[in-house]
């Protein structure tokens, strides 16, 4: 028997847009000394010939976003899952990257597959005729969580807007827990079938991406765990991992992952806004789905976030 997640322990964490957008415990400034610390940040990183590789949580002193972070994580494990931190945009790139980073080691371990820190930008690819992920593409995402192996859960996902599109790119954000309890009242037999294991296509760097490590790359969507409900979605790589071992989705499994997105897509559900250069946001990767518009380039302004997937590690827990 399937074990869904209870209601009671679900709705508490569960929100809407415009929950959201009448709160503003989710949202954050940078400290008002933040000039001297980002001055001495940089004084170090002059001293280094790797600062990104070199940079540990007590490399600095940063005392003032050192607190800002631990309030950032605090939203994360006991709020809404969410935290937009507005910044400043007099930061050069290499600036703005070693303040993200900083803050990111305040509440855990980088998880370094794709790099500590990850440039998001279109490179002219498309996704959907090589192995890449979406990030390097100017193609709408989907709604969805970061990472399709199975071994590789980032608990946290930090993005840091370098310089906005000139045209689209808003950013979306979704609470899996309000999702999962419109399934419960619309379709609860949908519902169920999101818990059962599905085989995800291998884009991480590393992996070998054959036809039995892609069959061993299977897990829920929906998994509820130690009084905790989880998410772990992004629909076109189960799609083309079914595909790819000769077991594309039935009917059933389609429609179910149909009326998943469409509340995953619904103004109701979903917050949407535009970040502007120097804004840093930080999700809990396991319980908050995420999304952007496709978006344009010119020559003069091209689009640039950067990533980071942080492994939250027991000692930086909140209690």
């Amino acid at each position: 028997m399937t074990n869904i997640a209870p209601s009671r322990l679900i709705q508490a964490q569960a929100w809407g847009a415009q929950d959201m957008t009448a709160k503003s415990n989710w949202k954050f400034h940078w400290p008002s000394t933040w000039e001297s610390e980002v001055r001495a940040l940089d004084n170090w990183a002059a001293e280094q010939n790797d600062s990104i590789n070199n940079l540990q949580k007590n490399s600095i002193a940063t005392p003032e976003f050192d607190q800002l972070a631990i309030r950032v994580k605090r939203e994360l494990e006991l709020g809404s899952g969410v935290a937009w931190i507005h910044g400043e945009d007099s930061l050069d790139e290499s600036t703005l990257n070693l303040l993200f980073l900083k803050i990111s080691l305040a509440m855990g371990k980088t998880i370094n597959t794709y790099g500590r820190l990850y440039g998001i930008r279109d490179t002219g690819k498309d996704y959907t005729s090589e192995s890449i992920p979406v990030s390097q593409t100017n193609a709408p995402t989907g709604v969805h969580t970061d990472s399709s192996q199975r071994t590789v859960l980032p608990k946290i996902l930090g993005l840091c807007c370098i310089m906005p599109a000139v045209t689209g790119g808003k950013s979306k954000i979704v609470s899996a827990s309000q999702v999962h309890e419109k399934l419960r009242q619309s379709a609860p037999q949908k519902l169920e079938i999101l818990y059962k294991d599905y085989i995800r296509d291998l884009v991480t760097p590393g992996s070998e991406k054959n036809i039995e490590n892609i069959q061993e790359n299977h897990f829920p969507i929906f998994k509820y765990s130690e009084d905790k409900l989880t998410i772990r979605y992004m629909r076109y790589w189960i799609e083309k991992g079914q595909e790819r071992i000769g077991k594309p989705l039935s009917s059933e499994v389609t429609s179910a992952l149909d009326a998943l997105d469409i509340e995953l897509n619904s103004e109701e559900n979903t917050l949407s806004f535009y970040m502007e250069r120097g804004d840093i946001i930080f999700v809990d990767n396991t319980r908050i789905l995420h999304d952007r518009d496709g978006f344009i380039d010119t020559p003069e302004q091209k689009r640039v976030y950067t990533r980071v997937w942080i492994d939250q590690s027991e000692e930086t827990k909140e209690k």
